[in-house]
């Protein structure tokens, strides 16, 4: 008898060992090959923490990266899928300024890189720049819940004119005019408060392209880095280009314009989240380039 409670034990083991592997391999694919998870749902609290929801094949392994560089990548949490959504929350988010993620699960890396960004916008004007690919990048997207008095201003490169966009009753005058990662433009602080702002979405990746037209124009980096506008970010400079950024402290323009193969003063530095004014003798590319592997 005990003989054969043992045997039959283990046949309800042995069948219960079947249908685990059965269900991991369902999940997993006929390939054997986890899908790759794709980020979404980006949230950066006011008090600091950012959140993103994604997917992961259940019983897959996974392990979350983070990354201030988009070079160098730490890991900061591993566990195993449940097959549930996987709502991770950043709680050291708080410490940086701003922090990408991607996740790998066995050997599949996500679809994405997904982080945020934020800039303190002082009393007055800042130049302003979205470094991250939001859902639609319009102005209502980008910028929730500022107070009334606040202008967002473009320049228009045809029309050679800012165009104008306020916040009246709450409500931007023309919520649907879009801020894409490249561009940039003048936003006006009204209140007496220095203001965080956040921007949350996807960092561009493969070989990008962003053109700079002859004359005035107000651009950003594709990517979000910072650091010397031409030996750091690739910016096509030349001969008698001058570039205006804007000091948001003291309020005025540092102009360097860029004679004799030189910079007149220090070459311009760049923050990430910002854009600066350039007046170009002829039109050039600026090409960038990023792939996380």
């Amino acid at each position: 008898m005990r003989l054969l409670d043992a045997t039959k034990s283990a046949m309800k083991i042995n069948s219960l060992l079947k249908r685990i592997s059965k269900s991991v391999r369902t999940h997993v694919g006929k390939s054997g090959q986890i899908a790759p998870p794709t980020l979404g749902s980006a949230k950066r609290f006011p008090y600091g923490p950012f959140q993103f929801k994604t997917r992961v094949e259940q019983g897959a392994q996974y392990n979350i990266l983070a990354s201030t560089d988009l070079q160098n990548w730490v890991s900061i949490s591993t566990d195993i899928a449940t097959g549930e959504t996987l709502d991770y929350v950043d709680s050291e988010a708080s410490k940086f300024s701003y922090r990408f993620y991607r996740l790998v699960a066995g050997e599949a890396h996500s679809t994405n890189v997904i982080g945020y960004v934020s800039v303190t916008l002082p009393p007055g004007f800042s130049m302003i720049a979205n470094p991250l690919i939001a859902r639609h990048n319009t102005v209502d997207e980008l910028f929730p819940e500022f107070p009334d008095g606040t202008t967002l201003n473009k320049y228009d490169t045809r029309l050679f004119a800012l165009n104008e966009n306020e916040v009246k009753a709450k409500k931007w005058t023309n919520p649907g005019e879009k801020l894409a990662p490249g561009e940039g433009a003048l936003i006006f602080n009204p209140t007496s408060d220095y203001r965080t702002h956040n921007f949350v979405g996807n960092v561009m990746q493969g070989n990008l392209l962003n053109p700079i037209p002859p004359g005035f124009s107000i651009r950003s980096s594709l990517l979000p880095k910072p650091g010397r506008l031409h030996l750091d970010l690739g910016f096509p400079i030349a001969e008698g280009d001058t570039i205006h950024l804007f000091d948001r402290d003291k309020q005025k323009y540092l102009i360097c314009p860029y004679d004799a193969a030189k910079w007149a003063s220090n070459p311009p530095v760049i923050g990430v989240g910002e854009s600066f004014w350039v007046a170009k003798t002829s039109p050039g590319n600026w090409t960038q380039s990023l792939v996380v592997s």
